[in-house]
């Protein structure tokens, strides 16, 4: 329903006018009457209506200057003027205030409602059409971040927008400043879509919409816009957003601070920004990078030595983890201490987790070639030594367990050849090593001992003289000629005698008498 006031001095036309029209018909409600502009005025303002029927004479205040001042407030309201005979000249000053309607004294009611149908169908109208602009109003906030963002991210990779563009767009963000700072918040690969909206949304809650002008994200990482405000105090707002994403977000954030500048120069901030965030490498993940402060060396004069590939080599195809473990954290202290560039320490990271693959079972360590993308993607080298070190100590631990194995069988072999050749005049080390296993002679002393924690040496005197003592003990009253026979020590009865009272405390005679 639409609200009329009628304004007349005449209450005999003011009633006329009320009594004539079924005004709930033609979608129309009569909200009141006032026998002056003066009266009307206030009425209006109290309840604003949609049309006002008014004479243009009255006491007080006539209907030219109620017009004229509810113009000026309420612009929407539509007046249809009552006039008499020689009253026009008064009712075209009102057209200025866009008037259009008028009722010449005494009207009948089928002109009154034929004027409601019109102010109907223009209120209809004029409704339509601010919804319409309402809606397009509502719909273009909505859509204006993500014009902002696409702004943004055109302007950092170059595309270029003339000067009367860049002045359009910054009055359409609302951007009056001419000093910004640029902040990049850098994630770890892979990180969804979703990590990084909720990253935004929570710079945006702690740096609140008065400091963040524009924002985007580009590739892995969420670039802000904003302004230029004191270092310390950014730099403690930055470091609550990264606790806020750490307590509900286990990836890695590394965040860059770009140098005052003008909105012109954003390109050039995003540059300088990376090459700050380049320093993670080295720095480690999780910090606040405000400046580059390592200069990386180009020079590979002191990673070039093969010793460490050979040494990791060993120590892997060996089983040796600990030795593994100190000799790749030297590896990797290396690569700190020189601070080659990235590309460069990634190519010799690869190298050695090459060397380290190349050590394992082949079938086996196909499962690892993806290490190769995985140490790309890394972002710190701290993270690359941790993803080697591992992947290096379980290769090494199934070469270790494999080794155990082999190696068990080998002594099985030694231990039943001496067993079985005691009596072997020949026997020795160097024997087992070249006539049955075929093996180097010290490797196999040392892998004996390292599996009985006793030399080879030892092992067959003591197997010789716990065999002498057994013959010794012996109801068919061995001869000590034959004893020494039976043990491998041939005829050199003297010389048994010396190691069985040696071993024994005892000479082959006393230990006889026992």
């Amino acid at each position: 329903m639409y609200k009329v006031l009628i304004v007349d001095d005449e209450r005999i036309i003011r009633e006329g006018i009320a009594n004539s029209i079924e005004w709930n018909k033609y979608g129309f409600s009569l909200c009141g009457m006032a026998q002056n502009g003066i009266d009307a005025y206030e009425i209006i303002k109290q309840i604003v209506p949609d049309a006002v029927i008014t004479d243009i004479k009255m006491p007080g205040m006539g209907g030219l200057e109620l017009i004229s001042r509810i113009y000026k407030e309420y612009p929407q309201i539509i007046f249809i003027i009552l006039s008499g005979y020689g009253e026009f000249k008064f009712a075209n000053k009102a057209m200025k205030y866009g008037v259009k309607y008028y009722l010449l004294k005494p009207c009948d009611e089928d002109e009154i409602i034929n004027i409601l149908k019109k102010i109907e169908i223009e209120k209809k109208e004029e409704e339509k059409k601010d919804k319409f602009l309402t809606d397009i109003n509502d719909n273009f906030k909505k859509v204006l971040p993500q014009v902002g963002e696409q702004f943004l991210r055109d302007f950092i990779i170059g595309v270029t927008y003339s000067k009367v563009e860049c002045e359009y767009f910054l009055r359409l963000f609302d951007i009056k400043e001419t000093k910004f700072k640029l902040v990049v918040f850098k994630l770890d690969n892979g990180v969804d879509l979703l990590e990084k909206f909720a990253l935004k949304n929570i710079a945006y809650d702690i740096l609140n919409q008065n400091v963040v002008y524009l924002s985007t994200i580009l590739d892995n990482n969420v670039l802000l816009l904003i302004k230029s405000i004191d270092l310390s105090i950014l730099t403690d707002l930055l470091s609550q957003i990264k606790d806020i994403f750490n307590k509900y977000f286990k990836y890695n954030i590394c965040i860059g601070v770009s140098n005052e500048n003008s909105f012109e120069s954003i390109q050039n901030m995003y540059l300088e920004v990376k090459e700050c965030l380049k320093c993670e490498f080295y720095l480690g993940d999780n910090k606040i990078i405000t400046e580059k402060i390592i200069e990386f060396n180009k020079s590979q004069d002191n990673l070039s030595d093969s010793t460490y590939n050979e040494m990791i080599a060993v120590s892997v195809k060996t089983g040796n983890i600990e030795r593994l473990n100190l000799q790749l954290d030297s590896f990797f202290n290396m690569i700190y201490q020189e601070k080659v560039e990235i590309e460069m320490a990634k190519n010799y990271c690869i190298e050695i987790f090459l060397i380290i693959l190349r050590q394992g079972d082949h079938k086996k360590v196909r499962g690892y070639a993806k290490g190769l993308y995985e140490i790309q993607d890394k972002s710190t080298l701290r993270q690359i030594s941790g993803y080697i070190k591992y992947i290096a100590n379980e290769i090494a631990k199934k070469n270790y367990d494999n080794n155990t194995e082999n190696y068990g069988a080998i002594i099985s072999t030694v231990i039943n050849c001496v067993d079985n050749n005691i009596q072997n005049y020949e026997l020795s080390l160097n024997w087992i090593a070249k006539k049955v296993l075929f093996i180097n002679e010290n490797y196999l002393g040392k892998l004996f001992y390292k599996h009985t924690n006793e030399k080879f040496s030892r092992y067959v005197v003591r197997i010789r003289m716990e065999k002498a003592k057994e013959l010794i003990r012996s109801k068919k009253d061995y001869k000590f000629y034959e004893i020494t026979e039976q043990i491998g020590l041939g005829d050199n009865t003297q010389y048994f005698s010396q190691v069985f009272k040696k071993y024994t405390g005892y000479t082959p005679s006393e230990y006889r008498k026992l």
